[in-house]
């Protein structure tokens, strides 16, 4: 009908944006799997996996080698990384309290200058009422083909995550994070709207570990156990969940093969991702806007992926294969091959965005831009990056959220976890990390300390020993300065101290 067509061709002037006259602002693409670790990455030193796409594009950008998420878990991760504030500024330290209309965000500081903001894949980051004013249009593109749980309900090992091979091949558009990329490819050639944000939050690495079928095998328990061991369990001085995980997903049979067959199918997962990410690249690059196009490679947080005999995350846990995610970044005359030692926040990837947008940014955040050091610079050695997380009252515990059906279905994959954060709970955390020690301070549990120098795979807690004293004290200090400095922020909206108009009817 006419009416539907003049609906269809409104709906494609929303989706434009042009560019003004002298406007050279570059193009931005973030490439964001879940769940995916920086050590798992060959260009980040793994021995062994197959990363071709993400090596050769670090050859090309600038490689961050101690990027580290303000969250371990997607939500909380995700709206710190568009406000630029820490989680526990504005309370989003659950997966259900996203990021609110009345609240500041990167996305619609470009909306609101002329970009095309485009959205491929999950949210996990904005409340409904956030999209409109930050988003042009939004697809939920996402997933990555398995062939369901590997195990049989109330059998050992039905929480663990393992999955059956897919039938389906990693180049099939079944696989929903690579039909994302078909989108963006698809918009860059045929209906381009410049300046533009293409956003891909895909499902990446994110358990259940299974993967195509062609990269569900492509590595072996033995290459893991030979290659790459994983970090071993029961190490002393753990906070609880380190023992708790394994119990209440009903994995302490299972040998350390086990734990390997599962580190192999992440990195086959990681292969994956590998290769959806080089379809993207490759696209672009052959695409009309390669020269003023800024690609951002990064993630919200890890996996244990079978260390520690460990699966998936944990919401209180601050440990580096969870905390430390790629950070791979390629500009229009950005340096090439250049490596930053010196840690960043994840969130700095939204102060970076913004300046080199020309964005005029008015809230309060406490991002720092890593533009320099895209152009060659090298990074502050003296920087300490935060992480935090954990539960402490009643509505920030997740397994309540009905709407989660943690409790109510035992079939869940997150009932286990369920059960664990209720009976042992999950104790809230803040982490502090600089070039040489990493603090995990929890009033309530296991506090951490690491002498990264010497121990970079954070077995031997130091926390109590005496030789270390002063720099679990300065480090504390640090912590109690931190969050006195960042404890809240002023909105950007005054009100008038006045009284407001009598109401209609009056008394």
């Amino acid at each position: 009908s006419k009416l539907s067509i003049v609906f269809a061709l409104l709906l494609a002037v929303e989706v434009k944006a042009w560019r003004r006259p002298g406007d050279t602002r570059p193009n931005f693409v973030i490439f964001f799997p879940d769940e995916t670790r920086a050590e798992s990455i060959g260009c980040y030193g793994h021995p062994f996996v197959q990363t071709p796409h993400l090596d050769r594009f670090a050859s090309q950008a600038t490689r961050f080698d101690q990027a580290h998420v303000l969250h371990t878990q997607c939500a909380p991760s995700r709206c710190a990384i568009t406000t630029g504030r820490y989680m526990h500024v504005l309370g989003h330290r659950t997966q259900t309290h996203l990021v609110q209309n009345y609240e500041p965000n990167m996305f619609r500081y470009l909306k609101q200058a002329n970009y095309t903001v485009l959205w491929y894949g999950k949210n996990d980051m904005l409340s409904a009422d956030s999209f409109n004013s930050s988003v042009t249009d939004w697809k939920g593109l996402i997933g990555v083909t398995n062939g369901g749980n590997a195990f049989e309900f109330g059998e050992a090992g039905y929480y663990s995550f393992l999955s059956k091979p897919s039938d389906v091949y990693g180049n099939s558009t079944k696989n929903g994070d690579y039909l994302a990329v078909n989108a963006t490819l698809d918009f860059i050639n045929n209906n381009l709207a410049e300046p533009f944000m293409v956003f891909l939050p895909g499902i990446g690495s994110h358990p259940p570990y299974g993967a195509p079928k062609d990269y569900h095998d492509k590595y072996s328990a033995q290459e893991v156990h030979e290659k790459s061991p994983l970090r071993p369990p029961n190490q002393p001085n753990k906070p609880k969940y380190h023992t708790g995980i394994v119990k209440y997903r009903n994995l302490t049979t299972f040998n350390q093969s086990f734990f390997d067959r599962i580190n192999a199918i992440y990195l086959g997962r990681v292969s994956y991702v590998d290769w959806v990410f080089g379809q993207l690249v490759d696209g672009i690059d052959a695409s009309s806007v390669a020269n003023n196009t800024a690609i951002f490679m990064s993630s919200d947080h890890g996996d244990f992926a079978g260390d520690f005999n460990l699966v998936e995350k944990w919401p209180g846990g601050v440990d580096d294969i969870l905390t430390r995610v790629p950070m791979l970044v390629r500009i229009p005359g950005g340096a090439k091959g250049h490596v930053i030692k010196e840690p960043i926040n994840s969130f700095d990837m939204m102060a970076t965005i913004l300046e080199m947008a020309d964005v005029d940014v008015k809230h309060v955040h406490f991002a720092q831009s890593f533009l320099e050091q895209l152009h060659g610079a090298a990074g502050n050695a003296t920087r300490t990056v935060y992480s935090e997380g954990g539960f402490l009252y009643h509505n920030e515990m997740e397994p309540n959220d009905p709407k989660q059906q943690q409790l109510s279905n035992p079939k869940n994959l997150y009932y286990a976890r369920a059960q664990e954060e209720l009976h042992e709970g999950s104790p809230r955390v803040v982490m502090a990390r600089n070039m040489n020690y990493k603090l995990a301070y929890r009033p309530a549990g296991i506090s951490e300390l690491y002498d990264l120098r010497r121990d970079p795979r954070e077995l031997d807690n130091v926390y109590t020993n005496k030789e270390y004293a002063m720099v679990r004290d300065e480090m504390e200090s640090d912590l109690l300065r931190w969050m006195v400095e960042t404890g809240d922020v002023t909105p950007l909206i005054e009100d008038n101290r006045g009284l407001p108009p009598p109401p209609v009817s009056s008394i």
